[in-house]
C-alpha cells in the first residue's frame, strides 16, 4: 500500500490536474462565446477522460505493482505461473486512457499471461 506522503502527492498532482484543465476550458470558453454545446463537449470529454485516466492509474497501482505476489498458479491449467518482469501497458478504458507499470506472468504450459495478476473484479463488487 501506498505511504500518506505518496497519497497526499498524489492527490495534489491530480487536484493541480483539474484546476488547469478548469482554467484551459474556461480560457477556451471565452474565446469561443459561439460555441454550442456539443462543441463545448467535444472540448470537456478529452480533458475529463485525461483527468479520470490519471485518476484510475492512481487507484489501480495504490497497493503496488503486483511484484510481491507469491505462488501464483494459472486458472486454466493449475501450473505454477513465472513472473515476467514489470512491463508498462496502456489501459483503455470508457473513462480514459492510463500507462499502468504492472507485474506480468506467464504460464509454460498455457502460453497465456496474467497482468496484472488475479482476476477483475465484476461492474458494482466492492
Amino acid at each position: 500500500m501506498q505511504s500518506q506522503r505518496q497519497s497526499e502527492e498524489n492527490k495534489r498532482r491530480w487536484l493541480a490536474h483539474l484546476e488547469e484543465m478548469y482554467e484551459e476550458l474556461y480560457a477556451w470558453r471565452e474565446a469561443h462565446a459561439d460555441a454550442s454545446f456539443d462543441e463545448i463537449a467535444r472540448q470537456v470529454t478529452p480533458r475529463r477522460q485525461a483527468a479520470m485516466g490519471e485518476l484510475l492509474a492512481q487507484l489501480a497501482s495504490q497497493y503496488g505493482d503486483g511484484v510481491e505476489v507469491a505462488g501464483l498458479v494459472c486458472e486454466v491449467c493449475g501450473s505454477r505461473l513465472e513472473y515476467k518482469g514489470t512491463p508498462r501497458r496502456v489501459v483503455e478504458h470508457l473513462e480514459g486512457e492510463m500507462e499502468l507499470k504492472r507485474a506480468y506472468y506467464y504460464c509454460p504450459h498455457c502460453e497465456g499471461g496474467i497482468f496484472p495478476p488475479g482476476s477483475a473484479p465484476e461492474v458494482g463488487e466492492a
